[in-house]
């Protein structure tokens, strides 16, 4: 009979400790999702607040000092890059008195390409005001602590960049007979180079205070390339 009493504390005992167990799991789990609920929420406000002041979402984001130039022209800092690409137009200053190039974000001397993350309009200002939209890919050029030229490279077939040649040159002023040429010597020098490549430029064209060009190229081992460079006036110093 001892024995039997013993049984059933140790039984009750026993069952007790287990219901404990249970309840605190169960809390322990309600605590650990209430707490992960509550920094989920704290995350949601603070990003929406954060972002709902972000620049990005602004219809017509204003630059700061970080993002563009005393005169306009838009830097090439991390953050300008964020800022023209956000507005979807790169404005440079190609005058005898632009920025020196570590103003502007650039190397004293040297090349900085970008491939940009969508197509954006390039504005260079000279004595006149220049517009090539849907640029994708530039490279900016620097000598003697200025920009020198940019150069905007596209490919595509053979027909398309001629097609470009032919919108772009009422756009930086060649003439019909640039254009003409241009055409005559393409076919010169596939001739000369048996089908199998070619290389030919039109301009420069005198735009304000810039020299506009192009050469279109290609080889046996490279598709076509057209590549329009707007090359600066002498710089000021």
């Amino acid at each position: 009979m001892t024995t039997t009493q013993e049984d059933r504390r140790a039984a009750v005992e026993a069952s007790t400790e287990a219901r404990q167990r249970q309840r605190r799991r169960r809390l322990a789990g309600v605590t650990a999702r209430t707490a992960g609920l509550v920094l989920v929420i704290v995350a949601a406000v603070v990003l929406s607040l954060g972002f709902s002041n972000s620049w990005w979402v602004e219809k017509h984001p204003g630059p700061s000092s970080d993002q563009v130039a005393a005169d306009g022209s838009s830097l090439f800092t991390q953050a300008g890059i964020d800022y023209f690409t956000r507005v979807g137009t790169l404005r440079l200053t190609m005058t005898s008195t632009r920025p020196d190039s570590a103003a502007l974000g650039l190397p004293q001397n040297g090349t900085k390409h970008l491939d940009l993350l969508v197509p954006v309009t390039v504005e260079v200002r000279g004595a006149s005001v220049l517009r090539i939209n849907d640029v994708v890919s530039l490279d900016v050029i620097t000598s003697d602590g200025r920009i020198s030229a940019i150069e905007l490279p596209s490919e595509g077939s053979f027909a398309s960049l001629v097609a470009q040649v032919n919108e772009l040159a009422p756009v930086v002023g060649w003439s019909d007979s640039a254009v003409s040429r241009f055409a005559s010597d393409l076919k010169k020098s596939r001739v000369a180079n048996n089908y199998t490549g070619y290389k030919a430029t039109i301009g420069p064209a005198v735009n304000g205070d810039m020299r506009v060009s192009a050469t279109l190229s290609a080889t046996a081992t490279t598709g076509p390339t057209l590549v329009v460079r707007i090359a600066a006036a002498r710089a000021k110093p």
